[in-house]
C-alpha cells in the first residue's frame, strides 16, 4: 500500500523535468492507477497482434524487381508460386491412380477463397476466375522430379495480406496430408512465412517465460528490495504493451514485421530496466546524502531524468536510421523501436517518482545487500582500474583496438544473400519438405522473370520474334528451362507446348499460353535455373540475361533480382541514414557535454566496438563455428542482408546509452574538481556499476531472444549482446579512460560562442541553503548504486 502523501518539496528545484517528478509524487496513487489501466487497455487492443504482422518485408520497394512482382500478381499464374505442394507416391506419378488424385486435388484447390490459380503435373494451369480448366496439355516435365515417384502442384495465392493468411491456412488444412496413393507436404515461400510466424509467436512465449523471472531476480540482486525490482517491469510492461498496441494500428494500414513484435520486447524490457536504473539508483544516493525524502525524488528526476532522456533520443535517432531504407523490415523494426523507446522514457519519468513517493523510504532503507555492496564500493575498484588505464594510456589503447579490428577480420568474408527456408530450425516440416523440393527439382532452385512491358505477341511476327527471343535465352549456361506464351524450351529448343493446336488456334499462335503468360500489361516469360538464387553463379546468369538483346526493353524479375535490387537500395541509402544519424546524435552529445570532442570520441569508439559485432555474425551464423553454443541452427553460408543494417543501428543505439551515463557522471565530476583523471576516475566508480548492471540486464533478455528458432532473431539478439558485452566489459572500463587521459584538456574545448550552458548540461544546480546535504557532496561509500 502507498504511504501518504509527501510533504511538499520546498527545495524550488528548476526545471520541466523536477516538476513532472513533483507532480507524479503528489499524485502517486492516481499515477500508478493510470499506468495500471493503460496495461489493460493497451493488451485488450493489441489481443492478436500477431495474426496482423506480417513475415515478410525483406525486399526493397520502388526497384525494377518490384515493379515486375507488381505486373506478375496480375496474372492467376503470375511469377514463381507462393505455395508448392510436394506430392510422392510409392509407384509411379503417371499411373492412373496417382493422376486421378493428383487431378482432383488440383480441382479442390482451385475452388479454396483467395487461391488465383493452380498449376499441376497433371492438369496443367487452372485458373479459379474461369468455368473450365484450360485444354490438358501434356504432363509437365518440369513438375515431375526424374525418380518418378514425385510431382508438384503449384498454388498462387491473392497477395493481400488479410485474403493470402486465409487461403494459406485452409490449403494447408485441405490439402498437407494423404489423397488417395499420394501424400503431400506444403513448401513454398507462403508455407516457409507462415512457418516463420508461428515459431516467431512461440519464441516471443518462451523468450518472456524465460527474460522475466531471470531479469526480476537481477534487479533484486540490484536493489535488494523487491518493490525496486518491481518498479523496472512495470515501466517495461507499460512500453511493451503500449507498443504492441501501436503496431497494431499501423498494422491496418501498412504491412508490419512480425519479428518487430519480438524485438520490441527485448528492447523495450532493456530500456525500461536502464531508466528505471538511472532514476532509483540516483534517488538512493540522494537520501543517503541525507537529502529529505521528498527532495530526493525531484533531485533523482532533475538529475538522473537528463540522462535518460538524452538517452531516449540517442538510441531512438539510431533507430531513426532505419525509416530511411525502402525495405519494411527496416521500417518495422524502426517503428516498433522508436515507439517502446519515447514509452519506455516516459513511463519511467512518471512511474518512477510515483513508486518511489507511493512505497516511501522503505525503497532507500530496505536493502538486504547492502553491506556486500558497501565494501565493495568503499574499495573504489572500477576508480582504481581506471586510474590504472590511465598510467599507460596510449598501451591500452593499442591493445584494445587491436583487439577489436582482429575480432572483426572474418567480416572481411561476408556473403549476402536472403535466409529463405534456412531461417526456419533444420528439424522444422517446411524447411525438410523445401530440401526436398530443391533436391529432386533442381531446375526450381532459381526462377528469373523476365516481362516484356507493353508487349503482346498478337500478330504471327511477334509470336516468332517471342520465339527467336526464348530460344536464345534457353541457351545460356545454367538455364534447366523456360516457359512463356509459345512454349517450354531447353537448350535453345522448343521441347513442348502449352495447348495442343486446333484449327482455332493454329500452331504458330501462343494459344493457351497467353492466359498464363500474356499479362495486361506485357508478356512474360520464366527462366528456371539451377544455381541457388544468391551465387555467384546464379547473378551471372541474370547479368547475361538482362544483357541479352530482347524484342522490346526487357524487366527482370525473381529471387536473384530481388536480392541484388534491394542490395543495391540498402547500400545506396546507407550514407544518408548513417549522415542523419551521426549529425543528430553529434547534436545532442554537444549539448548534453558541452564539448566538441567528447561527442567525437563517443562515435568513434562506438563505431570501433561495433566491428567486432560484425565480426562475430559472419563467423558464427555465416561461417558455421561455435554452433553448439547457440542451439541448433541451419548454417546459410551468406549472411542475410538487412541484418547488419539491423543490428548496427540497435547496437549503436544500446551502446551509447552506457556512454551517456558514463560521460554524465565524468562531465558532472568535472565540474566540480577541474581534473581530468580524477572526474574520470570519479565518473567510472559511480557509473560502472550502473552499465554493467545495465548490460547484464540486456544479456539476460537478448540471450534469452537468443534461443529462439528463427535464425534471424537469433543471428541479432546474439550479435547485440557480444557488442553489449564488450561495451561494459572492454569499451567504457577501459578504452574511454585511456582516450579520457590522451585527450587531457582538449576534452572540454568549445568555442566561444557555444560556451553559454545548455539545457541538457548533466548535474545538480541546487540552492544548498535548502538541504541539510553537505556543502559539497560526493558519493557516499554506502550507496548501492549511483548514476
Amino acid at each position: 500500500m502507498c504511504e501518504p502523501p509527501l510533504r511538499p518539496d520546498r527545495s524550488h528545484i528548476p526545471g520541466s523535468l523536477a516538476a513532472l517528478a513533483r507532480w507524479a509524487a503528489r499524485r502517486n496513487r492516481l499515477v500508478l492507477a493510470a499506468a495500471a489501466l493503460f496495461v489493460v487497455l493497451t493488451g485488450l487492443l493489441s489481443a492478436g497482434v500477431s495474426a496482423h504482422l506480417s513475415s515478410g518485408g525483406w525486399l526493397a520497394e520502388n526497384t525494377q524487381a518490384a515493379q515486375v512482382r507488381n505486373r506478375l500478381a496480375q496474372s492467376p499464374h503470375g511469377g514463381m508460386p507462393p505455395l508448392l505442394l510436394l506430392a510422392r507416391t510409392t509407384g509411379s506419378v503417371d499411373d492412373p491412380p496417382a493422376r486421378t488424385a493428383g487431378t482432383r486435388l488440383a480441382e479442390d484447390l482451385r475452388q479454396v477463397p483467395g487461391v488465383t490459380g493452380v498449376d499441376s503435373y497433371w492438369t496443367g494451369p487452372l485458373d479459379p476466375t474461369t468455368s473450365t480448366p484450360a485444354l490438358p496439355p501434356p504432363p509437365d516435365p518440369l513438375l515431375r522430379a526424374t525418380d518418378g515417384h514425385t510431382a508438384l502442384i503449384a498454388v498462387w495465392l491473392d497477395t493481400t495480406e488479410p485474403a493470402q493468411h486465409a487461403a494459406i491456412t485452409e490449403v494447408l488444412a485441405h490439402a498437407d496430408g494423404r489423397h488417395g496413393p499420394l501424400k503431400t507436404r506444403a513448401a513454398g515461400e507462403a508455407a516457409v512465412t507462415r512457418a516463420l510466424q508461428v515459431y516467431s509467436e512461440r519464441d516471443l512465449v518462451r523468450m518472456e517465460l524465460l527474460a522475466l523471472p531471470l531479469t526480476f531476480v537481477l534487479l533484486f540482486l540490484m536493489f535488494g528490495s523487491i518493490p525496486a525490482a518491481l518498479l523496472p517491469l512495470a515501466v517495461g510492461t507499460v512500453a511493451i504493451t503500449g507498443t504492441a498496441a501501436i503496431l497494431r494500428a499501423i498494422a491496418t494500414m501498412t504491412p508490419i514485421s512480425a519479428f518487430a513484435l519480438s524485438l520490441t520486447t527485448a528492447v523495450g524490457l532493456a530500456l525500461a530496466v536502464d531508466y528505471s536504473l538511472f532514476l532509483i539508483a540516483r534517488y538512493r544516493e540522494e537520501t543517503a546524502l541525507g537529502r529529505p525524502h521528498a527532495q530526493a525524488v525531484v533531485l533523482a528526476a532533475h538529475t538522473a531524468g537528463r540522462t535518460v532522456i538524452v538517452s531516449a533520443g540517442v538510441v531512438a535517432v539510431s533507430l531513426l536510421g532505419l525509416l530511411l531504407f525502402p525495405v519494411p523490415l527496416m521500417r518495422s523494426l524502426a517503428t516498433a523501436g522508436i515507439s517502446v523507446i519515447v514509452l519506455a522514457a516516459a513511463a519511467s519519468l512518471l512511474i518512477v517518482p510515483a513508486g518511489l513517493a507511493c512505497f516511501g523510504e522503505r525503497l532507500a532503507g530496505r536493502d538486504v545487500l547492502a553491506r556486500r555492496r558497501q565494501a565493495a564500493r568503499a574499495a573504489g575498484r572500477w576508480a582504481t582500474v581506471a586510474t590504472a588505464v590511465m598510467r599507460r594510456p596510449l598501451v591500452v589503447v593499442t591493445l584494445t583496438s587491436a583487439l577489436l579490428l582482429l575480432l572483426a577480420l572474418p567480416f572481411r568474408e561476408v556473403t549476402f544473400g536472403f535466409s529463405a527456408e534456412r531461417a526456419l530450425p533444420s528439424d522444422s516440416p517446411v524447411a525438410r519438405t523445401m530440401n526436398d523440393v530443391h533436391s529432386g527439382f533442381p531446375h526450381l532452385g532459381t526462377e528469373i522473370d523476365v516481362v516484356l512491358p507493353d508487349w503482346h505477341p498478337a500478330r504471327p511476327e511477334d509470336t516468332d520474334r517471342l520465339d527467336a527471343y526464348a530460344r536464345d535465352l534457353s541457351r545460356l549456361p545454367g538455364v534447366q528451362g523456360l516457359r512463356t506464351a509459345t512454349g517450354t524450351y531447353l537448350d535453345g529448343k522448343p521441347v513442348g507446348r502449352l495447348c495442343q493446336p486446333t484449327e482455332a488456334t493454329p500452331s504458330h499462335h501462343p494459344c493457351a499460353g497467353l492466359r498464363r503468360f500474356t499479362l495486361t500489361s506485357g508478356t512474360w516469360l520464366a527462366i528456371n535455373a539451377e544455381p541457388w538464387p544468391y551465387s555467384t553463379a546464379a547473378v551471372d546468369l541474370l547479368d547475361a540475361v538482362r544483357a541479352r538483346p530482347a524484342p522490346v526493353p526487357a524487366h527482370t524479375g525473381g529471387a536473384t533480382a530481388d536480392f541484388l535490387d534491394t542490395r543495391t537500395s540498402a547500400f545506396q541509402h546507407l550514407p544518408g541514414a548513417v549522415t542523419v544519424v551521426t549529425v543528430a546524435t553529434l547534436a545532442l552529445l554537444l549539448a548534453f557535454t558541452r564539448s566538441l570532442f567528447l561527442p567525437l570520441k563517443a562515435l568513434l569508439i562506438n563505431l570501433l566496438s561495433l566491428t567486432a559485432t560484425f565480426g562475430a555474425m559472419v563467423y558464427v551464423f555465416q561461417q558455421g563455428h561455435l554452433r553448439h553454443w547457440f542451439g541448433d541452427f541451419a548454417m546459410t553460408g551468406n549472411t542475410d542482408l538487412s541484418l547488419p543494417f539491423i543490428a548496427f543501428f540497435l547496437a549503436f543505439g544500446l551502446s551509447m546509452d552506457y556512454e551517456i551515463l558514463l560521460l554524465a557522471r565524468i562531465t558532472e565530476a568535472h565540474g566540480r574538481t577541474r581534473d581530468t583523471v580524477r572526474a574520470t576516475a570519479e565518473g567510472m566508480q559511480a557509473a560502472a556499476p550502473l552499465f554493467t548492471a545495465s548490460a547484464a540486464v540486456v544479456l539476460v533478455v537478448l540471450l534469452a531472444l537468443a534461443v529462439t528458432d528463427v535464425a534471424v532473431l537469433k543471428t541479432i539478439a546474439v550479435t547485440v549482446a557480444l557488442s553489449v558485452l564488450l561495451d561494459a566489459a572492454v569499451i567504457r572500463p577501459l578504452l574511454v579512460p585511456a582516450v579520457m587521459k590522451l585527450a587531457g584538456d582538449a576534452n572540454w574545448w568549445l568555442p566561444a560562442p557555444w560556451r553559454r550552458r545548455s539545457p541538457l548540461r548533466p548535474g545538480p544546480e541546487l540552492p544548498r541553503h535548502h538541504t541539510a546535504a553537505p556543502a559539497n557532496p560526493q558519493p557516499a561509500d554506502d550507496v548501492p548504486l549511483s548514476t
